[in-house]
């Protein structure tokens, strides 16, 4: 463009830069506003919910007796479903009914799902609001014919609730029910244990035997009597190999032969007559725990009584076998 003399007039350079600048500033201030607009709605929210929780009496949502339960399963979100049934008294895993089941383990996940008390109910949303489109676990309860399955959600930290979905409503209960079914079928074994409480009192214990197969030592003496417990208490019955064997799965195991560890002791058993007068007697019994083929990091052990075969460790058998050395200290 030129002016009335001809010459082109000169832009000023920093016009658009200007021009740029106030732009930006406009819509920082513009997404600060719809921001605050936004925390401010949210705000509110959390306060009509927080008055809401404040005010509200609990609400029941389930109320059952223990003894009334007939099954139970649970499926964690990406895992396995594992189901339970009480058959002739007593729960079982349905996948078989040989599995060695810690009935107590059961119990507890039981009582925490019969019994569930709701800070208020959640009226609204989708159920991806209040993570319970893909629960954390959801868990079926059986009582006879009566069914019910709840699914566990997210957190709210506002109000420190978390959202369950209780038979197609939704609820914020206080309690995290999901941590009550953390539990893998590995963890629902019921384990054996070595009875080391029977042996508080070393004097109650006659004698140790331990045998590697080719060499044998039955130990007597006081302090070898006290090494052989020792190192049989630091075995750990821990790492299961098959929770159910019988005689001939566990022969396949190595388990046939004399290598072991048996302990001869005598057992407190203290009672009461009808007067009140209380009275000790000992009974003469024995605890073995046969030790079988090796593997590359240890060998297969089971308790004579028991169906579970165990993985122990080289470290366990080693410090087991050593009591063959053992040799009574000259009196």
């Amino acid at each position: 463009m030129e002016n009335k003399t001809g010459k082109k007039k000169k832009s000023n350079p920093y016009l658009k830069l200007v021009i740029l600048v106030l732009v930006l500033a406009a819509l920082v201030i513009g997404y600060k506003l719809l921001s605050d607009a936004n925390k401010k709605r949210q705000q509110e929210k959390l306060e009509a919910e927080r008055a809401a929780l404040a005010g509200d009496t609990p609400i029941t949502v389930a109320q059952h007796e223990l003894t009334s339960m007939t099954a139970l399963s649970y499926t964690p979100a990406g895992g396995e479903t594992l189901s339970f049934s009480v058959v002739n008294n007593a729960w079982r895993w349905d996948g078989d009914a040989n599995f060695p089941l810690n009935a107590t383990t059961l119990a507890y996940m039981g009582t925490n799902i019969a019994s569930i008390t709701a800070l208020r109910a959640v009226d609204g949303g989708e159920l991806a609001d209040y993570g319970l489109d893909e629960p954390t676990c959801t868990v079926t309860v059986s009582y006879g014919a009566e069914k019910h399955t709840y699914g566990f959600g997210s957190y709210n930290s506002f109000s420190g609730a978390y959202y369950l979905l209780a038979d197609g409503k939704v609820y914020l209960t206080e309690k995290n029910l999901g941590a009550y079914f953390d539990y893998t079928l590995d963890d629902l074994i019921a384990r054996d244990s070595i009875p080391s409480a029977d042996w508080t009192t070393r004097d109650y214990v006659t004698s140790v035997t331990v045998s590697d197969g080719t060499r044998e030592n039955t130990i007597t003496d006081a302090d070898g009597v006290k090494a052989a417990l020792d190192a049989l208490d630091g075995v750990n019955l821990r790492e299961v190999a098959d929770y159910y064997a019988d005689e001939t799965e566990k022969a396949a195991f190595g388990l046939d032969g004399p290598r072991g560890v048996t302990v001869k002791y005598r057992k407190a058993f203290t009672s009461t007559d009808a007067n009140g007068n209380s009275s000790t007697n000992y009974i003469d019994t024995s605890y073995s725990l046969r030790i079988g083929a090796e593997t590359e990091s240890g060998c297969y052990a089971s308790p004579a009584s028991s169906s579970i075969v165990y993985l122990l460790t080289a470290e366990e058998l080693e410090s087991v076998f050593a009591c063959l050395d053992h040799v009574p200290a000259e009196e």
